[in-house]
């Protein structure tokens, strides 16, 4: 089917998107604001009795995006955030054709995500989701979003800040998912980022509660990280290391090797 036929959905589920995201941002996309105007973004009715939580505020910035659009958000709330700086949620494109994906995937400079010859049959092709780069924080973009929104937080009176971003149109990730029944597994290409020191200090993250486990698949070292709360996830990167590949599942760790064969190993039947 060509791309323009192809009817672009909206992505719509923020666990999958903070997944995606890390720590720091999102990846999901803005409301159509004027430039360098803030959005108040209310709790609801019983706003006076009960804060939004940081959960409850991203996804309703969420809400409002549109596939392609971008904001920067700040929460001056100390207890809503992990660190103090400014995060992104974006809207990414969903497509239900592989080859439009594919097609818009190259255009976006996204990394590209094929799908296995030798993928297990009794799996389908569910959708794909090409999402968002977000700004670098060594960026002049970045920097002028920190200060700003920083600014207007000095001001007081709102539970989040909000300015819209020009994306430039890049992809950072592309994701397919397939199904079995009630079993989802969900294949993540991602561009390779160094981790950068956080106010000079190198601060990697952890989690005490992983269980991690290191195998080789075509002789590529990955690793099967499982957490409670979370998916289950394989993860490798590429032997040119500008790509990383992860490979995400609910209690289907058989069934996350077999893909992960596939992909290493597409000689394997």
């Amino acid at each position: 089917m060509e791309m323009f036929k192809t009817k672009i959905a909206i992505v719509s589920s923020l666990t999958a998107v903070m997944i995606l995201a890390g720590t720091a941002s999102a990846y999901a996309a803005v409301p159509a604001a004027a430039k360098g105007q803030t959005t108040k973004i209310s709790a609801g009715a019983k706003a006076d009795k009960k804060t939004a939580s940081s959960e409850e505020l991203v996804s309703k910035l969420l809400a409002k995006l549109q596939p392609g659009e971008m904001i920067a958000f700040y929460i001056p709330d100390k207890e809503k955030r992990q660190f103090d700086s400014i995060s992104f949620v974006s809207k990414g494109y969903v497509f239900k054709d592989y080859d439009a994906l594919a097609a818009k995937a190259e255009q976006m400079n996204a990394p590209s995500l094929k799908i296995p010859e030798t993928y297990p049959k009794d799996y389908k092709f569910k959708e794909g989701v090409i999402h968002l780069k977000t700004p670098d924080s060594s960026s002049e973009l970045y920097k002028k979003l920190d200060k700003q929104l920083k600014a207007e937080a000095a001001k007081g009176g709102k539970e989040v800040y909000t300015m819209p971003v020009e994306t430039g149109g890049e992809g950072d990730s592309t994701s397919l998912t397939f199904v079995k029944g009630s079993v989802e597994i969900l294949l993540v290409a991602s561009h390779a980022k160094p981790s950068k020191p956080m106010g000079g200090t190198p601060v990697p993250f952890s989690n005490p509660d992983e269980k991690t486990e290191t195998m080789v698949i075509g002789g590529i070292k990955c690793t099967y990280t499982t957490a409670p709360k979370l998916k289950s996830r394989l993860s490798w990167t590429d032997t040119s290391g500008s790509v990383n590949y992860s490979i995400f599942a609910d209690n289907a760790k058989a069934d996350v090797l077999r893909f992960a064969k596939a992909m290493l190993e597409p000689e394997a039947k």
